[in-house]
């Protein structure tokens, strides 16, 4: 196995139990403050998953993302153009993009539970249908 096959296979793991942490949270009624936090916390690291691996795929077909502004967004658009990820994929990943960008510059407190489960929910499917074409 390559290096970069082995590293897909690694994130894809740790995206695995970030997901069955999120599905611990999601099968609770109702969150503590702490909880809200921490599911918020295991998104951003979910999506952040998923960007590692559509770069290291990216850049395996010689496909560099440049560190512009707005380079998240544009390697999203690259994988859904070399057909990575699909046009439904894209705009649910484009939504926890958003989320990452508002949690990574606010304050974790302020996070709202129902539209976490929001992007959670359909999220945990979503991802692995995705890392199983990953992988």
């Amino acid at each position: 196995m390559s290096a970069e096959s082995e590293y897909i296979a690694s994130e894809s793991a740790n995206i695995l139990q970030t997901i069955a942490m999120i599905a611990e949270l999601l099968d609770k009624r109702d969150l503590t403050k702490y909880e809200i936090i921490a599911l918020g916390k295991l998104l951003q690291d979910m999506y952040t998953g998923i960007e590692r691996i559509l770069r290291t795929v990216l850049e395996r077909r010689g496909i560099k993302t440049k560190r512009t502004e707005s380079w998240h967004k544009e390697l999203l658009a690259a994988a859904k153009e070399k057909s990575l990820i699909s046009q439904d994929e894209f705009e649910a990943f484009r939504n926890l993009l958003l989320f990452r960008h508002i949690e990574i510059h606010g304050y974790a407190f302020m996070l709202d539970e129902k539209r976490l489960r929001q992007l959670a929910q359909p999220a945990r499917a979503l991802v692995r249908n995705f890392l199983a074409r990953m992988t």
